[in-house]
């Protein structure tokens, strides 16, 4: 989202702490925050980041929440807003402005303890789990901290419209990855791929309570904003501007949409493409689990179908009629045509985006370090 390549391309192909190892940026490449600096904006960030180690290393020249060290803590979304009013009633920059808010309210753990848990309205059960109390109460505290991020942003929202700033001020409100459950994040099923997306510009005519109901991309946002602030476009980029799509000027740009994980806190190498109605899934590792993070294999008992993949090479799915993703249907030959077709289209994206699993497999940071630690004698 911040660099408009994918991870495979920018470098970020992992954690960027422990425990899969401190994978971060390829020199040269261009965080977002350094490009709209060097178009004139003030760069600032306040609270969480999560794309390198360092957080100073991005092009941030502010920070508004955090220590200004490492990915700058956490914070607290619900005070951010408080900061931010100080901040723009105190700044005397007439330049305009980058501000990049980062959140860990949604993030498992979703509280410290159960009196956040917010069931007032019922509970959400996500339908591809299995009606469990464990999960019941799991999604319980997740929506207490739904509330918490709610709040958190109606604090932020509210602070730019008193500082005057909020009808000039395009807000993009999203995430990284899907919700933090078994059968979702780090996997390449839809309740891991599908992220919120909510774009606003009073001045620019986006908003109004409309839904744009096509395939698109977080490989989409950065193009997409610097279009619409007028600033050049790198060469590198892989994503593609929906501006027209957000003015009602154009259709949708992607007929599919690719989606990749290599670590997460351990190596997992997955590789897929998706279309408005049929998922093909490529992994690249023999192994046992349908979901090797470490967050969610204590909680296999969560899952209403088998956790073992029963296909250690290759998933295909066909959403129309299986929107959950509950029957793989790769070796149905009724599906061969159009899955062939994928499968071709995969390999044409890996290699145009130059994908190093077509080389071999990847090795973490902590390969070298350990490789260097185990050569070193007294």
């Amino acid at each position: 989202m911040v660099t408009g390549r994918y991870p495979h391309q920018n470098g970020v192909m992992g954690l960027t702490g422990p425990p899969s190892g401190r994978f971060d940026l390829h020199p040269g490449e261009r965080h977002a925050a350094r490009l709209f600096g060097d178009a004139g904006y003030e760069s600032v960030l306040c609270g969480y980041e999560h794309e390198s180690p360092d957080c100073r290393s991005l092009g941030f020249e502010g920070f508004l929440n955090g220590p200004a060290t490492g990915t700058n803590s956490d914070g607290d979304l619900r005070k951010h807003g408080v900061e931010i009013d100080e901040w723009l009633s105190g700044r005397g920059d007439h330049r305009p402005f980058y501000l990049q808010i980062g959140c860990h309210e949604t993030h498992q753990k979703w509280t410290a303890n159960d009196t956040d848990a917010d069931t007032s309205n019922g509970t959400w059960m996500p339908p591809y789990l299995a009606d469990h109390k464990d999960v019941r109460k799991e999604m319980g505290a997740f929506q207490g901290a739904v509330r918490r991020l709610d709040e958190g942003m109606g604090g932020i929202v509210g602070a730019l419209e008193k500082n005057g700033v909020w009808s000039n001020t395009i807000f993009v409100f999203t995430t990284d990855h899907g919700i933090d459950l078994p059968r979702a994040k780090g996997t390449c099923f839809d309740p891991g791929l599908e992220i919120f997306l909510m774009m606003c510009y009073p001045n620019g005519g986006w908003g109004e309570g409309r839904r744009i109901d096509t395939l698109t991309s977080g490989i989409n946002i950065l193009p997409t904003l610097l279009e619409a602030c007028e600033i050049p476009l790198p060469e590198n980029l892989a994503g593609e501007s929906v501006l027209g799509q957000l003015k009602g000027e154009a259709a949708a740009v992607n007929v599919h949409i690719y989606a990749e994980k290599t670590f997460h806190d351990t190596y997992d190498p997955i590789r897929c493409v998706r279309t408005d109605r049929y998922k093909y899934i490529r992994y690249f590792e023999v192994n046992i689990f349908e979901d090797l993070r470490l967050a969610t294999m204590t909680r296999r008992h969560f899952w209403k179908t088998e956790w073992r993949r029963p296909n250690f090479e290759e998933a295909f799915y066909d959403l129309e009629s299986d929107p959950l993703e509950m029957t793989d249907v790769v070796g149905d030959p009724a599906y061969a045509e159009v899955r062939a077709e994928l499968k071709k289209d995969l390999l044409a994206w890996m290699e145009k985006t130059g994908d190093p699993l077509l080389d071999g497999p990847v090795a973490s940071p902590y390969y070298g370090k350990a490789l260097e630690d185990l050569k070193e004698t007294d």
